[in-house]
């Protein structure tokens, strides 16, 4: 085997373990398991309170305000770990370097609290979910 085929056997095995490197799970992971049902079982309107939230998924990933005051609390899960034999394809043909695309599935939790630290409204949802990286 030449010098030359070496270094690109190298180089490509580089980039295709940087590819799968960048496949990951971010966010709150309390949300990986559970469904929307759960969600709908545990958390009441009215009834459950910010501190009850908290210990069940922990604290959000963001917190935000309404004009009014009111507290939301958004928590977010973004499972990236599936293969996609489009992204190995595309890492094979560019060495790695044309960057990688992770594809998979988004699960959010929003939680308006009223003026009492009480669940007002939430919402759980899932969703498609694509992130990239790389020069294309």
């Amino acid at each position: 085997m030449s010098f030359l085929s070496k270094l690109l056997s190298r180089v490509l095995v580089a980039g295709i373990a940087l590819m799968l490197v960048g496949c990951a799970n971010q966010g709150s992971t309390v949300l990986k398991s559970i469904t929307e049902a759960e969600v709908e079982s545990k958390v009441v309107v009215g009834k459950t309170t910010r501190d009850e939230v908290r210990a069940l998924y922990g604290s959000p990933l963001e917190t935000k305000y309404t004009d009014s005051g009111l507290e939301i609390w958004t928590y977010q899960y973004d499972d990236t770990t599936g293969l996609n034999p489009e992204n190995i394809a595309s890492a094979v043909f560019t060495l790695g370097l044309a960057g990688s695309k992770q594809v998979g599935d988004r699960k959010e939790l929003v939680v308006l609290f009223d003026e009492n630290n009480v669940v007002k409204r939430f919402n759980m949802s899932k969703s498609p979910v694509t992130k990239g990286t790389g020069i294309f």
